[in-house]
């Protein structure tokens, strides 16, 4: 009996709301209909080689822009280089579209030995006059100057042959975007991307060379180098490097849109040669533009001299009182290091200071010398050229090319010879006790223990983990 009534009353209130139910029905089959007309839509149009999909969102966001006042040509140009050609090209054609504008054309070059702004505009068929115009759309547009080989340009331009567009590449960082103004001038304007930093560490044995290790590490050649920089005052990573040593560095790596482009900087690194240990964290002070490296106390790593000015394959004569000539056939001191190098091989000042020599000194050939403050000086010899850049009288920065490797005076073969000097008197450089840098100010050591002692204790604990596996 309850069954029979519950049926009775569906059915009553099934019979109270036909028209209710009519209503649903006929907006399903409108919905339903837009669906199938959508659908039938994006199947029809096929002309292009780039999907529907992306199209629609093309347009979609292309509206948007306008509706935001922003203007569409140069939100293009900006994220250009995150299309691929026929995507932006597709995009720039529902753009043209939409102004109601002749159609243009984007094109990608990438620059070859020998080509200049001039021929690359040749070859995209831009009327020469608009080059003229461009190095004249502001003062970013000098990094157009200097392009080379591999570099990637992408130019816009109308079937006039006018430039519209141009995205150069400049870094990882950094690109240039000349494009067309309101006024229909040219403008140039540096545009940085936004660059995600992610922490990454590494650690490696050496075994037959630094290199190597880090190649068996996954560090980049540019990382290595820049350990090599930090801990270079202190080990000769050519005469000084043992079987055994081992680094352990914590890192950035840089990333845009997701892909790797590159390594940052090093944040804290160990590194143990002969059983002795060195460490070294990033600091940037709060009143200074860069950062620098120091020991776990606020010491610089940075030593007031390079303890090598040059990048040698050899030593071939050491710091001597009593030493055969091979010219002169006799013996005299040698109150200095020769380190051989190829002919032509970059000389380094060793310290920031001022230069009092400039000039042939008899056996010493061509000769630099630099005084270093009022007790330290240093002296390069048998240079075969000078730096254009350099001149008697004149301040150099330490690691300032000064000179080049050669073999003028006395000298049977290419090297450089070094001479350092603590109050007029010569001192072995390979032995000498560096004066340091600056350490941190003593106001500052606060901040800095507070900011360096993370990434330390993250050192720390890479290397109790590796320590911890090895036994």
């Amino acid at each position: 009996m309850s069954l029979i009534n519950k049926d009775f009353r569906h059915n009553a209130e099934q019979a109270r709301h036909p028209a209710l139910r009519w209503l649903v029905f006929g907006l399903g089959s409108v919905v339903l209909g837009a669906v199938i007309a959508s659908t039938s839509a994006v199947y029809r149009k096929t002309e292009t080689p780039v999907s529907e999909a992306l199209l629609q969102q093309t347009k979609t966001s292309t509206s948007n822009s306008i509706a935001a006042r922003e203007p569409p040509q140069s939100r293009i140009a900006r994220q250009s280089f995150k299309l691929s050609l026929p995507e932006l090209q597709a995009q720039q054609q529902i753009l043209d579209e939409i102004n109601h504008s002749a159609p243009r054309q984007w094109q990608e070059f990438v620059v070859k030995s020998g080509d200049s702004l001039a021929r690359l505009f040749q070859r995209a068929g831009i009327r020469p006059q608009q080059l003229d115009e461009m190095m004249k759309s502001g003062d970013a547009v000098k990094k157009l100057r200097k392009i080379f080989p591999k570099d990637t340009i992408r130019i816009l331009s109308d079937d006039a042959g006018n430039l519209q567009a141009l995205r150069y590449e400049v870094n990882h960082q950094t690109y240039l975007l000349v494009e067309r103004d309101d006024q229909n001038r040219l403008s140039a304007a540096l545009h940085k991307y936004t660059i995600e930093t992610r922490q990454k560490y590494a650690q490696g044995v050496i075994d037959s060379s630094l290199f190597e290790a880090a190649y068996t590490a996954g560090i980049s050649d540019s990382t290595i180098m820049e350990l090599a920089g930090i801990f270079g005052w202190d080990i000769d990573f050519v005469l000084d490097i043992r079987k055994g040593d081992s680094f352990t560095l914590l890192y950035e790596e840089l990333y845009r849109n997701g892909e790797k482009i590159a390594d940052g900087n090093i944040l804290a690194a160990e590194f143990i040669n002969d059983k002795k240990v060195y460490r070294a964290v990033r600091y940037q002070k709060p009143d200074a533009k860069t950062a620098a490296y120091y020991s776990p106390e606020g010491n610089s790593m940075r030593k007031a001299f390079l303890r090598t000015p040059v990048n040698f394959t050899r030593i071939s004569s050491r710091f001597s009182t009593g030493r055969y000539h091979p010219i002169l056939h006799r013996l005299r001191s040698h109150k200095g290091v020769d380190y051989a190098a190829a002919r032509g091989t970059p000389v380094r000042a060793a310290g920031d200071g001022k230069i009092v020599y400039k000039g042939v000194k008899g056996g010493y050939g061509r000769v630099v010398i630099i005084q270093h403050g009022s007790k330290y000086s240093t002296l390069y010899a048998h240079l075969n050229s000078y730096d254009r850049h350099i001149r008697l009288g004149k301040k150099v920065k330490q690691g300032q090319n000064i000179g080049y490797v050669g073999s003028s005076g006395l000298a049977t073969g290419p090297h450089l010879h070094y001479e350092f000097r603590v109050n007029g008197v010569h001192r072995n450089p390979l032995t000498v006790p560096l004066p340091t840098a600056q350490p941190v100010d003593k106001q500052l050591l606060a901040d800095f223990m507070q900011k360096t002692r993370p990434m330390l204790a993250q050192l720390d604990l890479l290397t109790r983990t590796q320590l911890a596996f090895n036994q």
